[in-house]
């Protein structure tokens, strides 16, 4: 076993981040990183390393000295999202990797283009449902949580969607904006931007309550399809091997920062849900999200390779 709780961290501690800097995890990590050299003493580095949809950087993690020193800031595309799609990993999430943390949800809600017809979701399904033709949904990308929000949606609803996958966000938002294709389920921080200056609309929010940026824009339980849940959980993990007392010495750690009330302002300012719990807690909420996707990916055949 390595040293002990109350000697830990006794060095930097780097936190690897599976996406280029500048996105919504980024948003997560960089306020922890001061708070956590207030809290420990210690500097908490951030290392961004894209690619692979963030499987590099969860290899990257697995592979490293299992001492605490260096941790993966997850999600579940890296941990309970992959394994569905991939039949060959360098790693598998289940075994090499240690729950540490549940930081934060961050919801999908449904967007229309002001350049479509869509004004209300009614218009959406009553679309959907009319057999004139599949309605086309951005996404950013096979496998993320804009694309299985409506892969959801359309298994819930019991009509198919035609799936048009973008590198990225940040371009299925712009053809949205632009009107090239009509629907996306993204993020309210994403899409703020485009939403104050009129060019996207939020039509349904895919929670079981309303958000709190967005009230008066209904869940799809409200429009009968209490079903229809998707999120981004962002949380902490280690490498296998990591030692029991490390792992709670962290957890300690990282639930104190998240009560922090400037952490949880900012969090709430970038629509963001600040969760926190044991370790356990993170352990079982992992669970039902690999089982819900998993009944979702056989149902729409998900698997890339």
């Amino acid at each position: 076993m390595w040293s002990q709780a109350g000697t830990f961290p006794d060095r930097a501690v780097t936190m690897v981040v599976p996406y280029p800097a500048g996105g919504s995890l980024d948003t997560v990590g960089r306020p922890l990183t001061q708070m956590f050299e207030q809290e420990t003493g210690q500097s908490l580095i951030l290392e961004n390393v894209g690619g692979a949809g963030g499987l590099i950087a969860a290899a990257k993690v697995v592979q490293a000295k299992p001492d605490g020193n260096t941790l993966l800031l997850a999600s579940n595309g890296q941990v309970t999202i992959a394994p569905l799609m991939y039949k060959d990993m360098a790693y598998d999430p289940q075994t090499d990797l240690l729950p540490i943390a549940h930081l934060v949800d961050q919801t999908a809600v449904l967007y229309a283009s002001t350049k479509s017809p869509y004004r209300t979701f009614d218009d959406v399904a009553k679309a959907a449902q009319s057999g004139s033709g599949r309605l086309q949904f951005a996404s950013s990308g096979t496998g993320s949580i804009s694309h299985l929000a409506q892969e959801l949606l359309a298994q819930q609803m019991g009509v198919q969607f035609t799936h048009v996958p973008y590198r990225g966000a940040a371009p299925a938002l712009q053809d949205v904006a632009g009107g090239q294709v009509p629907l996306l389920f993204t993020f309210v921080g994403s899409a703020k931007a485009m939403t104050a200056s009129g060019m996207v609309r939020p039509l349904a929010v895919a929670a079981a309550e309303r958000l709190p940026a967005l009230p008066d824009v209904p869940t799809f339980a409200e429009l009968g399809y209490p079903g229809v849940q998707a999120s981004v959980w962002i949380g902490l993990m280690a490498p296998k091997g990591t030692a029991p007392d490390r792992i709670e010495r962290l957890a300690t750690v990282f639930n104190h920062l998240l009560q922090q009330p400037g952490f949880k302002k900012l969090m709430t300012d970038n629509n963001m849900e600040v969760k926190g719990g044991s370790v356990a807690q993170f352990t079982t909420m992992m669970a039902e999200d690999g089982k819900r996707w998993a009944d979702l990916a056989k149902a729409v055949n998900l698997a890339a390779n």
